[in-house]
């Protein structure tokens, strides 16, 4: 099923059920931003983070912007933008429009509710290190909600050095030279190392994360001196570096 047929099976399960699933409010929310700027004739913010709380949705931008679209406040001098659950409800939005955020994962809960990533928004590669098994796990997960999740089906997804997985629907392979037919397409995607990558994976991934057209995002497990780094501990919280507090990991 494709992206806009699998988000219509989404709301038609919740209009007949009476109850909507996180990743059907996350779907919503992010449609509507898109809807509000383009009505506004205006970019998405720069996305860095989704938060899911009881009663709002709050954006964590990596650029602030302070003239977000109706419906959306700013705040901390427009580092985050927030609308309420109970707008988002009456605001329409197509569900055949391309997914902004085709890099979203989710990470675990912080203290406002669940937290969601966008891969995307990172300028480097984002390294998962602290307990090794938690953080190649948690690498293996993304790979996999990536493919088979409510959002899959917009970004290319290969990954290195796994093991064979069926849950895993995209490109696996030992080295990533062996991807490089998929690299040239323009829609991008994300790779996904399951170790350290080697010195020739090492340059390849950064001919990609520093493209003139950047449209690769590039995860790794086990790497000390990434630009974006999550470190996860044995009791499953995550220092993301970003929050005061930690992430609560939930898979």
């Amino acid at each position: 099923m494709n992206l806009s047929g699998r988000a219509a099976v989404v709301r038609e399960t919740a209009a007949a059920g009476g109850q909507r699933s996180g990743a059907w409010i996350v779907d919503h929310a992010i449609r509507a931003l898109a809807a509000g700027c383009a009505e506004r004739g205006r970019r998405l913010p720069d996305v860095g983070a989704v938060v899911l709380g009881t009663d709002a949705v709050s954006l964590r931008l990596t650029t602030p912007d302070l003239a977000p679209p109706p419906g959306w406040t700013a705040g901390h001098d427009g580092r985050t933008w927030q609308a309420a659950l109970h707008r988002l409800d009456t605001t329409a939005v197509d569900p055949r429009a391309p997914w902004p955020l085709p890099l979203l994962v989710s990470l675990g809960d912080i203290g406002d509710g669940r937290l969601l990533f966008n891969l995307a928004a990172a300028d480097g590669m984002i390294g998962l290190t602290g307990d090794g098994p938690l953080a190649a796990r948690l690498v293996d997960d993304w790979s996999r909600r990536l493919t088979s999740g409510p959002w899959a089906g917009r970004a290319q997804v290969i990954r290195v050095g796994f093991d064979p997985d069926p849950g895993f629907t995209g490109l696996g392979v030992e080295r990533l030279a062996q991807a490089s037919p998929l690299l040239s397409r323009p829609e991008g995607g994300v790779v996904l190392f399951a170790a350290p990558p080697d010195q020739r994976d090492s340059h390849q991934s950064g001919l990609l994360l520093t493209a003139a057209a950047r449209r690769w995002a590039v995860v790794a497990a086990g790497v000390n001196d990434a630009t974006w780094r999550l470190r996860v501990d044995l009791n499953g919280l995550i220092d993301t570096g970003l929050f005061a507090e930690p992430v609560r990991l939930r898979w």
